[in-house]
């Protein structure tokens, strides 16, 4: 009882995190948008880094990654006026990242790889995705509405809210890629033999 009152009490922590995050972000946008323009380079300290990753995972390319990081923010300061409070602002700058990433993917014309493939699933242990070669292959060559929501609830840790708000799409449509792209990863890696050799 006691362990599962630490989980309920970690939970509220969380939540209560989160939410602190959120109202500090919130607080940082009115400044910018009162005229306090330097205010808006702590948003880019903040979040440089896991916009950075986000992107590294879905264009596998670190120069790409860095100047499409730099592009983000750019467009999210355009965008700010529009912003909308009753969202989160890391989720409001990932569904910017996403869109980048998913528009010079088509101007490139090919799929390109994820990096460090850790903690796919949340909901299924049957893969040990710690940096294997066949999972990052079968990865790499799936569409890229299934990469992103799988970079977006398993690498980014986004909830199903999030990653629908992201990437524009209802939460159902979240789940429903999710199991899709799970089913194909397990089908494809049964196909290599995965399970016996792991």
């Amino acid at each position: 009882m006691k362990s599962d009152g630490k989980i309920v009490n970690d939970s509220l922590t969380n939540e209560k995190s989160d939410q602190s995050v959120s109202e500090e972000d919130h607080n940082i946008i009115k400044n910018v948008l009162h005229e306090s323009v330097n205010e808006y380079g702590r948003l880019i300290d903040k979040y440089q880094v896991p916009v950075y990753n986000l992107l590294l995972r879905m264009l596998h390319d670190r120069d790409t990654a860095k100047e499409l990081t730099q592009q983000v923010f750019v467009k999210a300061y355009e965008a700010l006026p529009g912003f909308r409070f009753e969202f989160r602002f890391f989720s409001w700058l990932y569904r910017i990242a996403v869109n980048q990433a998913l528009n010079y993917q088509k101007k490139q014309r090919k799929f390109v790889g994820i990096d460090n493939i850790t903690n796919l699933s949340d909901e299924s242990n049957d893969f040990d995705t710690s940096n294997d070669v066949q999972l990052q292959s079968i990865i790499d060559n799936m569409k890229d509405k299934y990469k992103s929501v799988i970079i977006l609830k398993y690498f980014q840790q986004l909830t199903y809210q999030e990653v629908a708000f992201a990437l524009n799409i209802t939460e159902k449509k979240v789940r429903s890629r999710l199991y899709d792209a799970r089913l194909q990863l397990k089908v494809m890696l049964e196909k290599t033999d995965y399970f016996h050799s792991n």
